[in-house]
């Protein structure tokens, strides 16, 4: 039984630095744009920002299901991989439209 603790502890303090890692890594990404940034480092990191935002979108949004499926062993594991997987395929799709619109904004407001 001590086995199945310590793995559901790993796994929550894991939990808990993957989610800081990707906003330091969105954070990061878009402290890093300057004046010298290329138009391709400036969408990723819009890309980064949208991939990150949707994937907080989606872990809200799926508290307010009561769905068997997501309550199992496996979900609580590896859930969050399947959300943040999710949330980079609607990101790369281009199909919400928030990168670009964020990179639209940022290259007329700063001139980059």
């Amino acid at each position: 039984m001590s086995s199945v603790y310590d793995i559901s502890s790993l796994y929550d303090s894991y939990s808990q630095s993957a989610g800081n890692v990707s906003a330091d890594a969105t954070t990061s990404a878009l402290a890093s744009l300057n004046q010298s940034s290329t138009d391709e480092e400036l969408m990723e990191a819009c890309k980064s920002f949208e991939a990150y935002f949707v994937q907080k979108m989606i872990e809200e949004s799926k508290k307010t299901l009561d769905n068997e499926d997501e309550q199992g062993e496996y979900m609580q594991y590896f859930g969050d991989m399947l959300n943040e997987t999710y949330a980079k395929a609607i990101a790369d799709s281009g199909q919400l439209g928030l990168a670009q619109q964020l990179y639209d904004s940022v290259k007329t407001t700063y001139n980059l």
